[in-house]
């Protein structure tokens, strides 16, 4: 099929379309209905990509056979206005239901507004997406899960089509019976982190943090009681503000998300975990197209902070140069919740990839960016598996690390590990038992982001450099090892003299 001939079949259907709707002035349209809302926006959704296509001085990159679906996304490419709006639909949230709860004409005709908007510019970002490619364009074309694959298939990838959503075989007799060995409790972290001792003061009770990645194991004696309801962004079929038969579905296919978890709970066990899915930790990892990420990040972002997380833990790059990103973060930080990501891994040497592709700038103040700490030779000591950077915050442990894996995972069992991504988790852990030994006042609540400075100065100024061998910070452990009994006695100092200041 000839590209020129299918774009211009596609202009002439669009226009023969356009030429036979009534226009707006000569029809008087029903009630309004967030169901109406709903199909108008949807509408107005696949118009402007069509329209965009049209006139994109890139519409060529797609074969004819991509352009004729995306021409008929509304049937050939089911849920794609459900999936891309429940992202988009989370930022005002708050808002939208507060008009939807009052369900008066006023307040519909500013839902109405508001929602056929952010689908135009949805669809606007849709198109965009589609062109837009990784740095390592050459590496992520190599993976199994991304090979062979066209462009429009590669970006609905990273929008969970191919996505693994089932329930996992475990009979009800097998469930929280899996035996959490000593390995786990008595591994290196807890001694490096002087956690034992901050554990006498504070567990972390009474905090929620929100865990955003690749779902958690439900059945998991480690996460008995310990799990709130949580969300899952993928594969969603029904408007953002309805019930959903896969809404509470945060089952761990990728593993990543249960062994984050595991890390945290070793250092706040009686913390509540809200378990937030924004991707399956297979097809939706390494994306050749990569937007979407982004956007599954800062709605998961969105989500936590108005569903009462205290603390948001994402081990995953989280760049400031993403203007979705920045403003999920710059939101829970206004909000005063605690954001900990990690610094990432210089990984994959066999691949021959340049580290400075992965590279990436962080925030200033407004997250804790996590280096890495290892174990060797009797000492403790940066590892060198960190990804460096200026703005790292601290370092914990990162190596040789004993998790937690899904029960029902049968090509991986409890073992040890190494990664950032097991090292974001330790200080997450430390926030609560920060937050929970001495909680914050409402009236330094009320001041954006005042806790989040004080929680970030507070593991600062108690880490450790002395025990790293050094003197000054630098791009792998930043101010030094976190020491959590020292961080819970500040915080536990600071706050009382913070209220009588004021």
């Amino acid at each position: 099929m000839q590209k020129s001939s299918t774009w211009t079949r596609i202009a002439l259907a669009i226009m023969i379309l356009l030429c036979s709707v009534p226009s707006a002035a000569q029809t008087v349209p029903p009630q309004d209905s967030p169901a109406k809302i709903f199909d108008d926006a949807k509408g107005e959704f696949f118009k402007t990509i069509e329209n965009l296509l049209l006139r994109h001085p890139r519409r060529n990159d797609l074969t004819g056979d991509e352009a004729l679906r995306i021409y008929n996304a509304k049937a050939d490419i089911p849920y794609l206005f459900e999936g891309v709006m429940l992202l988009a639909y989370q930022k005002d949230e708050p808002r939208f239901a507060e008009w939807l709860r009052k369900g008066d004409a006023e307040s519909l005709k500013m839902f109405r507004q508001e929602f056929i908007d952010l689908a135009k510019e949805y669809a606007a970002r849709f198109v965009g997406s589609l062109f837009r490619q990784s740095n390592s364009l050459e590496f992520e074309m190599a993976l199994p899960h991304n090979r062979g694959k066209g462009r429009l298939e590669l970006v609905l990838q990273t929008l969970g089509y191919n996505a693994k959503n089932d329930p996992p075989d475990v009979p009800l007799e097998k469930r929280f019976t899996n035996k959490i060995g000593p390995e786990f409790y008595n591994q290196w972290t807890v001694a490096a982190l002087n956690a034992t001792r901050a554990q006498q003061v504070s567990r972390g009770a009474g905090v929620i943090v929100a865990v955003i990645d690749s779902g958690i194991d439900p059945y998991n004696s480690l996460f008995n009681d310990r799990l709130l309801p949580g969300f899952t962004f993928v594969q969603r079929t029904q408007a953002p503000w309805q019930d959903d038969p896969v809404s509470a579905n945060t089952v761990d296919w990728g593993w990543h998300g249960t062994v984050v978890a595991s890390e945290l709970m070793l250092v706040a066990p009686d913390c509540r975990i809200l378990p937030i899915r924004m991707l399956d930790g297979d097809t939706m990892n390494d994306p050749v197209y990569p937007y979407w990420m982004y956007e599954y990040l800062a709605a998961s972002i969105f989500y936590a902070v108005h569903h009462g997380a205290h603390i948001v833990q994402i081990s995953a790059a989280v760049p400031s140069s993403e203007p979705v990103v920045w403003q999920a973060v710059r939101y829970a930080f206004n909000h005063n919740v605690v954001v900990s990501t990690s610094a990432g891994n210089i990984s994959r040497w066999q691949w021959g990839l340049d580290p400075a592709q992965k590279l990436y700038r962080s925030f200033d103040h407004e997250v804790l960016l996590v280096g890495g700490v290892e174990h060797k030779h009797g000492k403790y000591m940066p590892w060198w598996g960190t990804l460096p950077g200026p703005q790292i915050t601290v370092g914990v442990p990162a190596a040789d690390m004993y998790m937690i894996a899904p029960i029902y995972a049968n090509d991986m069992k409890d073992s040890f590990g190494s990664g950032t991504s097991l090292a974001s988790p330790l200080v997450s852990g430390v926030v609560a038992l920060m937050r929970s030994a001495a909680p914050p006042s409402d009236k330094l609540l009320a001041q954006p982001g005042a806790y989040v400075r004080l929680v970030t100065e507070t593991l600062k100024n108690t880490a450790r450099l002395d025990i790293l061998g050094l003197t000054d910070p630098n791009d792998i452990v930043g101010h030094g090892l976190v020491d959590a009994y020292a961080a819970v006695e500040r915080i536990q100092q600071t706050l009382p003299a913070l209220g009588k200041a004021r």
